[in-house]
């Protein structure tokens, strides 16, 4: 459900006749009920400043009425609360971290406070839109999106801490960290002339190093489990650039696409819209220094972003002949820095996952014999026997039967358009 949607929503819901302030942290909660029957006149019906998150049932059960809305700020376990409150028969909505930003605020900041502002804030009228919070099947795509995240960062280190020990003691081991076979890793190792705790401490990084590897693999294999059974999915790897763990990603961070109206609220969601702040003459002085907007690196979902930056680059580097490359090099040829163009690149595709979730026309997808290749490819992850086990003799059948699905209405230029 996009913002206007939220918004309207929020202001056509009926008002109930408590609402309930709620701040949250990982172990302990604070609420403050307020009684709003004159909402120009909001009565503190009670406080209840420090109970562990385990007796949350309890406490609602006992001190808080049916006919209320419950109001959480945004926090990591923001989702588990309201799906939580919502199974008990409460109704329950999480707002912005910001909501209450800008509020007048005691020198001494306490969690009873931070709920009587979020109470007063929904009573005031000051909350315009609701977070959208995932179901239960996206809560589960993006913790292993964030494994997968976490998993590539502990191998990066273990690679940076392998090179750097045999930097530090002068020997020459050429690897590439994420891509040797660690088997291959171990054999070096085993070939460098060092002895000691040295060469004790470097097989110690390898078993890490390999350990990693592995947790990889099979988180891998887990995202391509999700896209071999989702059509979705699928469709979206007809993105030049875009493989099926791009797919995966856009679909966990997305969940459901109708929350984005428009392919431009999708663009910012995922970080890719400028940000204008000027005024007057810093406008000019702005353009003067390169350019009004302001840099995206802290702008959207991190995790969207980052793999559609890639795909951005993949575009750029082994699929120039695309109509989305040719279009890239151009304006580097112009003189565009390349960092700009991967990002306008990451931009048109994400808009173009945004038509494609909304089942329309594919815009400059990949050629339907490319498309083709990445799908075998893509079952080449699974391996033979598991796509045995779901009803495919070979890599091809599955290629084939997607392709078919995908491309079978196009006219043959329209099929051979990339």
């Amino acid at each position: 459900m996009d913002t206007e949607t939220q918004a309207n929503n929020v202001q056509k819901l009926p008002r109930p006749k408590y609402v309930v302030g709620m701040d949250a942290h990982s172990q302990k909660l604070a609420i403050s009920i307020w009684e709003c029957t004159d909402p120009w006149n909001p009565i503190l019906y009670k406080r209840i400043p420090n109970f562990e998150i385990c007796a949350l049932r309890k406490t609602y059960e006992r001190h808080v009425p049916l006919e209320s809305i419950t109001i959480v700020e945004a926090s990591t376990n923001a989702a588990y609360l309201k799906h939580k409150l919502d199974s008990m028969g409460y109704r329950a909505e999480v707002v912005r971290a910001d909501v209450i930003k800008g509020k007048e605020r005691s020198r001494k900041i306490c969690d009873s406070k931070d709920a009587d502002n979020l109470a007063l804030a929904y009573i005031k009228g000051a909350i315009q839109e609701f977070v959208w919070c995932p179901t239960d099947e996206f809560i589960e795509y993006r913790e292993l999106v964030f494994s997968y995240r976490d998993c590539k960062k502990d191998l990066t280190r273990v690679s940076n801490r392998i090179w750097a020990l045999c930097s530090q003691k002068g020997f020459d081991l050429e690897f590439i960290g994420g891509t040797t076979n660690p088997e291959k890793l171990r054999l070096k190792v085993t070939n460098l002339n060092v002895n000691g705790f040295t060469r004790m401490r470097l097989e110690m990084l390898v078993d890490e190093y390999e350990h990693f590897m592995k947790r990889r693999e099979m988180l891998k294999k887990m995202m391509a489990e999700f896209v071999f059974q989702d059509n979705d999915m699928i469709a979206l790897m007809q993105l030049p650039g875009v493989n099926y763990r791009t797919a995966f990603v856009t679909m966990a961070a997305i969940g459901n696409i109708n929350r984005f109206s428009t392919p431009s609220k999708l663009a910012a969601y995922g970080g890719f819209s400028p940000i204008l702040n000027t005024s007057g003459n810093e406008e000019l002085r702005a353009q003067q220094k390169g350019g009004t907007g302001k840099p995206l690196d802290k702008e959207g979902r991190r995790d969207l972003k980052s793999f559609y930056v890639e795909a951005g680059q993949t575009v750029l580097n082994t699929c120039a002949s695309s109509t989305l490359g040719k279009w890239g090099w151009r304006l580097i040829n112009r003189g565009k820095p390349k960092n700009k163009v991967v990002c306008a690149i990451a931009r048109k595709l994400i808009t173009y996952a945004w038509h494609i979730l909304h089942h329309d026309p594919t815009p400059n997808c990949e050629a339907e014999k490319f498309f083709n290749r990445k799908l075998v490819r893509f079952c080449g992850v699974l391996g033979k026997e598991r796509l045995r086990e779901l009803g495919y003799s070979k890599r091809e059948d599955f290629a084939n039967k997607h392709t078919h699905r995908l491309y079978a209405g196009l006219s043959q230029a329209e099929a051979n358009v990339c």
